[in-house]
Protein backbone atom coordinates (compact mmCIF):
# COMPACT_ATOMS: atom_id res chain seq x y z
CA UNK A 1 0.00 0.00 0.00
CA UNK A 2 1.49 3.41 -1.03
CA UNK A 3 0.52 6.23 1.91
CA UNK A 4 0.85 9.51 0.37
CA UNK A 5 2.23 12.34 2.48
CA UNK A 6 1.79 16.15 3.30
CA UNK A 7 4.91 18.34 4.06
CA UNK A 8 4.89 20.83 7.00
CA UNK A 9 5.52 23.88 5.36
CA UNK A 10 7.18 25.37 8.28
CA UNK A 11 8.97 22.85 9.61
CA UNK A 12 9.46 20.86 7.17
CA UNK A 13 8.85 17.05 8.37
CA UNK A 14 6.38 15.52 6.25
CA UNK A 15 3.06 14.15 7.55
CA UNK A 16 0.98 10.93 6.27
CA UNK A 17 -2.26 11.14 4.97
CA UNK A 18 -3.52 7.96 6.02
CA UNK A 19 -2.11 4.99 8.26
CA UNK A 20 -3.69 2.00 8.96
CA UNK A 21 -5.19 2.09 11.82
CA UNK A 22 -5.16 5.35 12.63
CA UNK A 23 -8.45 8.00 12.22
CA UNK A 24 -6.78 10.46 9.54
CA UNK A 25 -8.50 13.32 11.20
CA UNK A 26 -5.71 12.93 14.18
CA UNK A 27 -2.47 12.40 11.42
CA UNK A 28 -2.53 16.59 11.46
CA UNK A 29 -1.74 18.11 14.25
CA UNK A 30 -3.72 21.48 14.01
CA UNK A 31 -6.76 18.98 13.70
CA UNK A 32 -5.92 17.72 17.25
CA UNK A 33 -6.73 21.56 19.30
CA UNK A 34 -10.34 22.25 19.27
CA UNK A 35 -9.07 26.20 18.70
CA UNK A 36 -6.95 26.42 15.96
CA UNK A 37 -6.02 30.05 15.94
CA UNK A 38 -4.30 29.10 19.25
CA UNK A 39 -2.75 26.02 17.35
CA UNK A 40 -1.29 28.26 14.99
CA UNK A 41 0.06 31.45 17.84
CA UNK A 42 1.69 28.36 19.89
CA UNK A 43 3.51 26.57 16.63
CA UNK A 44 4.25 30.32 15.98
CA UNK A 45 5.56 30.85 19.41
CA UNK A 46 7.82 27.67 18.77
CA UNK A 47 9.15 28.71 15.70
CA UNK A 48 10.15 31.85 17.08
CA UNK A 49 12.08 30.14 19.96
CA UNK A 50 13.70 27.96 18.12
CA UNK A 51 15.12 30.12 15.88
CA UNK A 52 16.23 32.32 18.92
CA UNK A 53 18.13 29.55 20.54
CA UNK A 54 19.96 28.32 17.91
CA UNK A 55 21.29 31.38 17.43
CA UNK A 56 23.67 30.43 19.82
CA UNK A 57 25.13 27.53 17.69
CA UNK A 58 24.75 28.72 14.21
CA UNK A 59 28.23 30.37 13.51
CA UNK A 60 30.35 27.34 12.03
CA UNK A 61 27.35 25.12 11.15
CA UNK A 62 27.18 24.52 7.53
CA UNK A 63 24.27 25.78 5.13
CA UNK A 64 21.73 22.86 4.97
CA UNK A 65 22.01 22.66 9.11
CA UNK A 66 20.82 26.27 8.96
CA UNK A 67 18.67 26.26 6.01
CA UNK A 68 16.70 22.90 7.84
CA UNK A 69 15.36 24.44 10.78
CA UNK A 70 11.78 25.77 11.19
CA UNK A 71 10.74 28.98 9.06
CA UNK A 72 7.91 31.31 9.71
Amino acid sequence: ETIEFSKDPQFGFEIPLTCPGVPDAILRPKNTWEDKHAYDATKSKLISLFQENFKTYETGVNAEILAAGPIH
